[in-house]
């Protein structure tokens, strides 16, 4: 029996036509799905990158603000040694308001450092997602599917 004689009813046709149009539909979604992430991604590291920009910002004004602060009790301090007799009762309030003040910096950069080290897990978690849709397009691509867009490689 060769392929001459073989017959095929047009059903068995139209159920394979069917569903290579269904996987067509299917990789097509999936190709819109995956696009529709990476934008969502990609707006969601912006915003959140702006938003930890803006609070590092402020966090590093405000410890400005409190070294300034620091630099004008000493020159205080200065000035009244220059100008009066010691009293010790004064400095020793100050080196405890001194004291206070470096434990509140101290505790303002172990949180920045805390949250540099969340920030930078994230980053890592986002570029090995997009690792992962490069290795996904690529195997689509092998099978025939025609995308050519790079996830990953991030260096």
């Amino acid at each position: 029996m060769g392929l001459k004689n073989m017959k095929v009813s047009i059903g068995l046709v139209f159920a394979i036509v069917a569903q290579a149009f269904g996987i067509i539909w299917y990789v097509a979604q999936l190709d819109s799905t995956v696009s529709s992430l990476n934008t969502t991604v990609y707006a969601l590291e912006e915003q959140a990158t702006n938003i930890d920009i803006a609070v590092l910002n402020t966090d590093v004004d405000n410890l400005k603000e409190e070294l300034l602060d620091l630099k004008r009790m000493i020159e205080v301090l200065a000035e009244e040694l220059k100008n009066k007799e010691f009293d010790s009762s004064h400095l020793e309030r100050s080196i405890e308001h001194l004291e206070e003040v470096y434990a509140k910096i101290e505790d303002e950069v172990d949180t920045l450092e805390a949250r540099d080290l969340v920030i930078e897990n994230e980053m890592r978690t986002i570029m090995s997602d997009h690792s992962g849709f490069n290795d996904i397009l690529k195997d689509m691509g092998k099978g025939g599917y025609g995308d050519n867009r790079q996830y990953g490689d991030y260096k």
